[in-house]
């Protein structure tokens, strides 16, 4: 008589690696939206800390920061013109008061002090979700992209975060009809925070912006949002296409805040040299000046003046999206 053996048949044990791979299999995705969903919550407290900073600031100063602030070369005050990026001001409302403190506001990105300053990776301005987490990059400044600022080569932390300048391309995004005078391009694209200069007033550079001049409400204008993966150049389908080649890409590079979407393609490919101008807005090219970028599903985070954070659906219209870009043109916001 054989002896009974005790233990799995191959078969047996076939059937159970099946039935864990079928489990992993279901529960892998649902794991995936918990992460994404925690990330995304992060994303929104990052801006909210953000829009907490923006307001303390006006809270001292009766006004909110610029997107960036240029300074031409001043005999016995500065040799050379210098750039601010609009985070540095927001350093001492997000406790970094000690980093602030640092800072010399009449000298170049490009050197110590602010060398060291801006190459410090604060997570307040990377989105969890974002490739970006703790990188550092270099980017090279040609001469007088600023009138009387130097070539250098820029090294910064990076930002999933800009400031919105304003707008363009308004007749595709807004797309007004001959029936809709009031919606004509009549040039007031500005959002809230804007290029301003100490030295040099209107109308080269416009004063900074406080919420009584906010003529289209708080909760209905953007002041900041997601631009995620940069110095990279990513596509729709979050597909790296070029590296290293995107401006404004660090929290303390002076170009950050120049954000005036233009929207791009449907699929944010390069052709030639660059991302084609297009009807597209919404994560469909991290590009600067052209959409807004995150790597969440289906939408990005944006901050609003009142400082509340509202997500939206890459599939908002982009008529809706440049209406809450502009701060002062009394646009009636369409449902959707």
């Amino acid at each position: 008589m054989r002896k009974r053996r005790d233990g799995f048949t191959l078969i047996e044990l076939l059937v159970v690696i099946a039935i864990i791979a079928v489990l992993i299999g279901l529960l892998l995705p649902a794991v995936h939206k918990v992460r994404e969903a925690a990330n995304r919550m992060q994303c929104s407290n990052n801006l909210k800390q953000i829009g907490l900073a923006e307001h303390g600031y006006h809270d001292a100063y009766n006004k909110f920061t610029c997107s960036w602030d240029y300074e031409p070369p001043k005999a016995g005050v500065r040799p050379t013109a210098v750039s601010h990026s609009w985070c540095v001001y927001l350093l001492p409302y997000l406790e970094q008061t000690p980093l602030y403190n640092q800072y010399n506001f009449k000298g170049l990105a490009y050197n110590n002090p602010n060398a060291a300053v801006i190459q410090t990776s604060l997570k307040v301005f990377n989105c969890p979700t974002s490739t970006n987490q703790g990188r550092v990059y270099s980017f090279p400044v040609p001469a007088n992209v600023l009138p009387g600022l130097p070539a250098g080569i820029l090294t910064a932390a990076t930002s999933d975060y800009t400031a919105i300048t304003g707008v363009r391309n308004w007749g595709t995004l807004v797309n007004p009809s001959p029936s809709e005078p009031e919606l004509q391009d009549i040039g007031i694209r500005h959002s809230i925070l804007r290029g301003v200069s100490q030295e040099i007033g209107p109308p080269t550079f416009s004063p900074q912006m406080g919420i009584a001049d906010v003529r289209d409400g708080t909760s209905n204008t953007f002041m900041v949002t997601e631009l995620a993966g940069r110095p990279d150049v990513y596509n729709a389908q979050r597909q790296l296409i070029a590296t290293g080649v995107n401006p404004g890409a660090g929290w303390g590079d002076g170009f950050n805040g120049e954000h005036w979407p233009n929207g791009t393609s449907f699929d944010g490919n390069i052709v030639g040299n660059n991302v084609p101008v297009g009807p597209c807005l919404v994560n469909c090219s991290n590009l600067q000046s052209r959409g807004i970028y995150s790597f969440h599903t289906s939408g990005v985070n944006f901050l609003m003046a009142d400082g509340s954070v509202r997500f939206f659906a890459q599939s908002t219209p982009t008529r809706a999206l440049a209406f809450m870009i502009t701060s002062q043109r009394g646009e009636v916001i369409p449902s959707f």
